[in-house]
């Protein structure tokens, strides 16, 4: 197959999944290829939107780690209010995990997109107990 990746709303959670397929990053220029890919998705959504990352077909090669971890900070720091991920490979994962302490990333590793959708689900339902909205177009707090 050849290099490609879905971004999809579930409207009924109000969540954005990612989906990769044969994205092998080995380069710094595959790097830049998949940032600028990923963020002409995320141009479809008018916004910082909530992620969940299948990491199942993103593929990072230690020729690029270094440089995808600083990169991939970047675009969710732009364009996501949190980021959950499930699957992927051991080297991947590696790299994420590395990435998420040297860059400030966050982690949010869990084995499937169900267990990945209720941690997000629980984070939004914590926050919403101690009073915080937010900043989504058409949500106001009620405390206002």
């Amino acid at each position: 197959m050849a290099w490609s990746m879905s971004f999809d709303r579930d409207a009924e959670h109000d969540v954005v999944t990612a989906n990769f397929t044969d994205c092998i990053l080995v380069t710094d220029e595959d790097v830049f290829r998949w940032r600028d890919e990923v963020e002409a998705q995320f141009a479809k959504f008018n916004g910082r939107v909530d992620l969940l990352i299948n990491l199942d077909g993103l593929v990072v090669r230690h020729t690029a780690g270094r440089t995808f971890g600083k990169v991939r900070r970047e675009v969710l720091e732009r364009n996501t209010h949190r980021s959950y991920r499930y699957g992927g490979d051991e080297m991947t994962l590696m790299y994420i995990g590395t990435s998420g302490v040297i860059n400030g990333a966050a982690v949010n590793h869990y084995p499937n997109r169900e267990a990945a959708l209720a941690a997000m689900l629980a984070e939004r339902e914590s926050l919403r107990k101690r009073g915080f909205t937010p900043f989504l177009p058409g949500v106001v707090s009620p405390k206002r």
